[in-house]
């Protein structure tokens, strides 16, 4: 059982980014004991990033970034492929083969509920 508390450093936050992505591979159901260790990590995760000002997301690149919304918000490539139009150019994209085009940025920030610099290749600012 993993020990709950408050996240208070980046290592911290890994270990249960790495915990949540364990979690929801057998989609537990929220009434469940794995359902609800989800969901208060999730919402720890969540807290963390917010106090962060994003900051932890800035220094990630955009396939980092991507697949590190996906874990909090408990997104499949088959949602991120409803937002860009295809699975194919999703695998790609996470596998590094291909880059983000402009047209992906605005509906992957949309779904991912993050600014769309975050999604942009090179030196990123937020403010």
């Amino acid at each position: 059982m993993v020990a709950i508390k408050a996240i208070r450093n980046k290592s911290q936050y890994q270990y249960y980014l790495k915990k949540v992505d364990v979690l929801m591979e057998p989609d537990p159901s929220f009434n469940s004991r794995e359902g609800q260790l989800l969901e208060t990590l999730t919402i720890l995760i969540e807290d963390y990033e917010r106090k962060q000002g994003w900051e932890i997301l800035l220094s990630e690149d955009p396939v980092e970034v991507i697949k590190t919304r996906m874990q909090v918000l408990g997104l499949k490539q088959t949602d991120l492929a409803e937002a860009i139009g295809d699975k194919t150019v999703v695998s790609r994209i996470l596998k590094r083969s291909r880059k983000l085009t402009y047209s992906m940025i605005t509906p992957l920030s949309n779904l991912l509920c993050i600014p769309p610099e975050f999604l942009l290749e090179g030196e990123r600012t937020f403010g």
